[in-house]
């Protein structure tokens, strides 16, 4: 990218710059290049300012990368040249001053945590664009009334065909859709999910449920939460045979959980299994008829 200390006499910005793009490519300020970052589009949340417009772009598994002449992506993020500078924003000034009062709050219920927010600014000819920093592997940034999640895990990195990757677009699926456990949230991901996960999924839905009853799935089994998380990370895959682990980092405003996607390889590819938390549930468990 461009050099903002190029442009400025701030060395303290030019410091956090350095700092920056040193915790995105991985390596140490000395050795940092211009080299591009690639990034995924992962899932959006509605902004809380104010509905999506008509024709908002469709971004999910898209890929942008941030180079030193600009940005290179799917309309509308693709311009070169591009002005960029690093900027420390409080709450109030992310998201251009569009976060409903007070700031503060709504800018944690985002997963903001510290202030002020490490933030990107690529002004283009016609746009400019603010990519906000949640944690090394996350950027925000608001489109159209929407505010994407940008990430640079090891699931957005690997092939679509290996574990890892499929539980990142099992997940993007998951994410953009309705996370509620019902027939119809769970049809679309149906053939990323393994015969027996699916025979088991079709027996609880297929059992009689009682109106005085709660469920006994009261949530979103696949990210174990009632209140569905904002975020996901998905990490490298343990593969032994023709099975894998993928282990799924998921947060919100006040929490972070680890779940463990199981998965298993038929001729169709791999196939999520099973979804284990971190008390050992196991969802094939919890799907199972219960014990009389």
């Amino acid at each position: 990218m461009p050099d903002p200390c190029l442009r400025s006499r701030r060395n303290a910005v030019c410091g956090r710059w350095l700092l920056w793009a040193a915790v995105l490519v991985g390596v140490t300020p000395a050795q940092a290049q211009p080299a591009p970052e690639v990034w995924r589009f992962t899932h959006a949340l509605v902004a809380p300012w104010g509905p999506p417009p008509p024709g908002t772009p469709r971004l999910a598994g898209r890929t942008l990368a941030l180079t030193d002449h600009g940005l290179r992506g799917p309309a509308p993020l693709n311009c070169a040249p591009a002005h960029v500078t690093s900027l420390p924003l409080p709450a109030q000034g992310l998201f251009e001053g569009q976060l409903p009062a007070p700031a503060d709050r709504a800018a944690k219920a985002l997963g903001f945590t510290r202030f002020p927010v490490e933030s990107l600014r690529v002004t283009c000819g016609n746009a400019g664009f603010d990519f906000h920093r949640v944690d090394a592997q996350t950027l925000l940034v608001g489109i159209d009334h929407r505010i994407w999640s940008l990430s640079r895990t090891a699931g957005t990195q690997a092939a679509a065909d290996a574990p890892s990757g499929v539980v990142q677009r099992f997940l993007e699926r998951h994410f953009g859709g309705d996370m509620a456990f019902t027939p119809a949230s769970v049809a679309p991901k149906k053939g990323m999910l393994s015969p027996a996960m699916r025979r088991a999924v079709a027996a609880y839905f297929a059992r009689p449920a009682s109106p005085d009853e709660v469920p006994e799935i009261n949530g979103d089994p696949f990210t174990d939460s009632q209140e569905y998380p904002t975020r996901f990370a998905v990490d490298d895959a343990v593969i032994q045979g023709a099975s894998a682990r993928v282990a799924v980092r998921l947060a919100d405003a006040g929490r972070e959980i680890r779940l463990w996607y199981h998965l298993t390889r038929a001729r169709q590819g791999w196939q999520v299994d099973d979804v284990v938390d971190s008390r050992q549930g196991s969802l094939r468990a919890l799907l199972a008829p219960p014990a009389r």
